[in-house]
C-alpha cells in the first residue's frame, strides 16, 4: 500500500482558508429566495455523481440525462428538463464566482513569498559584493516589464459580476455573513451574459475594469516598493511598469474595430485615469487644509475635475503639470507642516509619473497583406504614382526595397476607398492626435502580424509618411509579428535586412536603438503544433537575438503567449526566469488574456504578487552565475527530429480531407458564432 504523503503546509492552508469557506458560505445559496433554487442545488451533486458514473459506464450523454431524470424527477416533460439543466449552468456559474472571490480573500495566506527568492534577497547579497552591486545596477536600468492587456472570451464576467466579486471578496476576509449573504442575493438576480455581442469599445469598457479597480493600484504599489528597495541600496529609482492595451487598437481579424473605435477607446482611458487620480486628489484634500498650499491645490482641483468629468474639454498631456504641482504641495509640507501627510501626496505623483496622462499604451494591430494592398491603393495615387514602376508588385523584395524613397507626400485620394483602407489611413492619422491628447505613450507601437519579409514594415513606414507624418518626427515603434513556422525560420533574415536599411537603422537610432518584435505562441501552434512551434519559437528568438547584438540594437521580445499552456502560458515567471543568455530577456513583454487576467490579476494583492514574480524573474536571470547555455548537438538534433516528425504528423492530420467537418460536427463551433460574447466573427 502506497503511503500517504505528509499535506503540504501551502495545501494546508488551502483546505482551511478555501474549502472550508467555501462549503460553508457555499450552503447559503440553497437559502436564496430564488425559483427552485433549493431543487437545483439539491440535485445538482446527485447529478455530477451520475455523470462520473456514466462517463465511466462509457453511456452517451443522451442516455445518461435520460437515465438522471427517470430516477430523480420521474414524469418531468422535455421543457422542465432543459430548464433544470440551464438552472444547472446557472448555479455552477455563480459557485465559480464565489469559489474565485473565496480564493482572492485568503490570497496572501496561500502566497508567501520565499524571501530566499525575492529580489530583496537579491540585493542584501549585491551590499556585500560590489561586483555584483554594479551587475544589479546595471540591469535595473536596462530592465522593463509591460503586461499588454488583450480581450478573450474566456474572460466571460461583466462588469457587474467583477463588481460583486469585488465586494464579496472584502467581505470573506472579515467573514461578514450578513453582506456575503446580501451580494450572493445580488449575484443570483445579476445576468451573465448580454443580449446581444458587444462591440469593441464594449469590450474595452470591460477590461478596463482591471485597469480602474486593480493594476492603477497594483502596479504602483510594487513601483512604490521598488523605488523604496532602490534607495536603501543607493541605486537611482527607475520606472519598470508599463502597461499595454489592445482591445479597440487590434483590427487583426476583427472588422467591427474602426478607427473611431480607436480613438473613443483612447479617450475612454484618459477619462478612466483622471477619474482614478481624482478620487486619490479628494482623499488628499480632506487632509491637506493647510496654509501655504491653496493655489496648488486650487489648480489640480479644477484640472482634474475636468479632465475626469467634462467630455467635451481638448484633452492635452498634463502630466508635468500634475507632476509639478504635486512636487510644490509635497515641499511645502515638508518644510512648513513637519511632512503631515506627504506620503497621500507622494503616493499620487509616483501614479501620475507611472501612467502619465494615458493609464496604458494602445497598440495598433493589423494583417501585413491588408497593409499591402493599402500600400498599392497609395501607389495608384497623385503625386505617389510617379514614383513607382507599374509592375511593381510583381518585383523581387531587394527590388522592392530599392524602390521605396521614403519621401514625405501629400496624397490627393481621387479613386474611392474600401472600408479597410479608409481605416489604414485614418487611423495612421489618428495617431498623431493621439500622441497630442495622451502624449507619445498613449500610441506608438503598430504592430504588423503575418509579417512575411522586410518590405512589410519599410511599405508601413512609407504610409505613415504620406499621410502626416514626417521622417524626422516619427515617433512610432514598428513591430513585426512572426506567427508561422516558415515566418520563424526567416524572421531573422528580415530582421537583419531591415537593420542594414539606411532609413530604418536611422529611424531605430531616434528610437533609442530599441527593436520590439512580437511572436505569437497561440497562432504558431495552429499552424505547427505544438512542440514544433515552441521549437521553432525558441529558435528564432536565438538566431533573433544574435542578429540583434551583432547590430548593436536592444532587443525586446512581446510575446504572445495566450492563457493556456497548450498556447504558450502556464508558470510565467518560470518561463523568463529559465532564459539563458543566448536569448534576450532584459524586456519582458508579454500579453495577458482571458482567463489568465481574472485567475492571476483578478484582485490587487493577487496582481501584485504576480508582477512581482515577473520582475523577479527578469532580474534574477540576469545575475545568475551559470546561465543556461545552447543545447549541446545531440540534444539539438533529438529535438529537431521531434519537432519535425510531430510537424508532419500535425499536418497530416490538419490537411486531412475529413479534419474540418469533424470539427463542425464534433465540436460546438457551430453555436460558438451564435452566442454574445465576442466582438470578433467565429472563423
Amino acid at each position: 500500500m502506497q503511503s500517504l504523503q505528509p499535506t503540504s503546509q501551502r495545501e494546508s492552508i488551502f483546505n482551511n482558508e478555501v474549502i472550508s469557506r467555501f462549503e460553508l458560505y457555499n450552503s447559503l445559496f440553497l437559502t436564496l429566495p430564488f425559483y427552485k433554487v433549493k431543487d437545483t442545488g439539491t440535485l445538482l451533486p446527485l447529478f455530477i455523481k451520475s455523470c462520473e458514473d456514466g462517463v465511466k459506464n462509457h453511456e452517451t450523454p443522451a442516455k445518461l440525462i435520460e437515465d438522471f431524470f427517470k430516477k430523480y424527477t420521474p414524469n418531468t416533460d422535455t421543457q422542465d428538463i432543459i430548464d433544470l439543466l440551464f438552472r444547472f449552468i446557472q448555479y455552477i456559474e455563480r459557485q465559480v464566482v464565489l469559489f474565485d472571490a473565496v480564493e482572492d480573500a485568503s490570497f496572501n495566506k496561500l502566497n508567501i513569498a520565499d524571501e530566499q527568492s525575492s529580489l530583496r534577497a537579491l540585493f542584501l547579497k549585491a551590499n556585500d559584493d560590489k561586483t555584483l552591486h554594479e551587475k544589479v545596477d546595471q540591469l535595473i536600468e536596462d530592465f522593463s516589464l509591460r503586461l499588454v492587456l488583450t480581450a478573450h472570451p474566456t474572460q466571460f464576467y461583466p462588469g457587474s459580476v467583477l463588481a460583486i466579486i469585488n465586494d464579496l471578496t472584502a467581505a470573506i476576509k472579515i467573514n461578514d455573513i450578513t453582506t456575503i449573504n446580501q451580494l450572493l442575493q445580488q449575484l443570483g438576480k445579476t445576468p451573465f451574459f448580454n443580449k446581444k455581442a458587444p462591440t469593441p469599445v464594449d469590450e474595452a469598457l470591460s477590461l478596463s475594469w482591471y485597469l480602474e479597480n486593480v493594476f492603477y493600484f497594483a502596479a504602483a504599489n510594487i513601483q512604490s516598493g521598488l523605488n523604496q528597495l532602490l534607495s536603501e541600496y543607493h541605486i537611482d529609482p527607475k520606472k519598470i511598469i508599463e502597461l499595454g492595451f489592445w482591445p479597440g487598437g487590434d483590427r487583426d481579424g476583427n472588422p467591427n474595430v474602426h478607427a473611431e473605435t480607436t480613438l473613443q477607446v483612447s479617450k475612454m482611458l484618459r477619462q478612466i485615469l483622471f477619474r482614478c487620480y481624482y478620487r486619490d486628489f479628494r482623499n488628499i484634500k480632506r487632509r491637506i487644509t493647510f496654509r501655504g498650499v491653496e493655489d496648488a491645490m486650487g489648480l489640480l482641483q479644477d484640472v482634474l475635475y475636468k479632465n475626469a468629468f467634462d467630455s467635451n474639454l481638448e484633452p492635452e498631456d498634463i502630466s508635468e503639470f500634475l507632476i509639478e504641482n504635486l512636487n510644490k504641495i509635497q515641499d511645502t509640507l515638508l518644510k512648513e507642516h513637519d511632512g503631515l501627510f506627504v506620503d497621500l501626496v507622494s503616493n499620487l505623483t509616483r501614479k501620475v509619473e507611472l501612467y502619465r496622462s494615458h493609464f496604458a499604451s494602445l497598440d495598433i494591430r493589423q494583417d501585413s497583406r491588408i497593409l499591402r494592398d493599402v500600400h498599392a491603393y497609395c501607389r495608384q495615387q497623385k503625386p505617389i504614382n510617379s514614383l513607382f514602376a507599374e509592375n511593381y508588385a510583381e518585383l523581387s523584395e531587394e527590388e522592392k526595397i530599392k524602390a521605396l524613397s521614403f519621401r514625405n507626400a501629400k496624397i490627393i485620394y481621387a479613386d474611392e476607398q474600401d472600408s479597410l483602407t479608409q481605416d489604414t489611413l485614418q487611423t495612421i492619422m489618428q495617431i498623431k492626435e493621439m500622441q497630442q491628447s495622451n502624449g507619445e505613450m498613449a500610441c506608438h507601437r503598430f504592430i504588423i502580424s503575418n509579417c512575411q519579409q522586410a518590405s512589410d514594415i519599410l511599405q508601413l513606414i512609407e504610409l505613415f509618411l504620406w499621410n502626416g507624418w514626417e521622417a524626422d518626427d516619427l515617433t512610432i515603434d514598428f513591430v513585426p509579428l512572426f506567427e508561422t513556422v516558415n515566418d520563424l525560420a526567416g524572421a531573422d533574415e528580415i530582421m537583419e535586412t531591415l537593420y542594414n536599411h539606411p532609413f530604418y537603422k536611422k529611424h531605430l537610432a531616434s528610437r533609442g536603438g530599441k527593436q520590439d518584435i512580437m511572436l505569437g505562441f497561440s497562432d504558431s501552434t495552429k499552424d505547427g503544433g505544438y512542440l514544433m512551434a515552441n521549437w521553432s519559437i525558441f529558435k528564432a528568438k536565438v538566431e533573433l537575438t544574435a542578429v540583434a547584438e551583432k547590430h548593436n540594437i536592444k532587443l525586446a521580445f512581446f510575446d504572445g503567449r495566450g492563457g493556456p499552456p497548450s498556447r504558450g502560458g502556464g508558470k510565467t515567471h518560470r518561463f523568463y526566469a529559465s532564459m539563458g543568455k543566448e536569448i534576450a530577456n532584459k524586456n519582458i513583454q508579454l500579453t495577458i488574456q482571458g482567463q489568465t487576467i481574472s485567475s492571476q490579476y483578478g484582485s490587487i494583492d493577487s496582481a501584485a504578487f504576480n508582477i512581482e514574480q515577473l520582475i523577479n524573474a527578469g532580474i534574477s536571470s540576469g545575475v545568475k552565475e551559470r546561465h543556461n547555455v545552447l543545447l549541446d548537438k545531440e540534444n539539438y538534433d533529438t529535438l529537431e527530429i521531434m519537432a519535425s516528425d510531430s510537424y508532419d504528423s500535425f499536418l497530416a492530420l490538419r490537411k486531412h480531407p475529413l479534419f474540418l467537418s469533424y470539427l463542425e460536427t464534433m465540436s460546438p463551433l457551430s453555436l460558438l458564432s451564435k452566442i454574445t460574447i465576442s466582438s470578433r466573427p467565429v472563423k
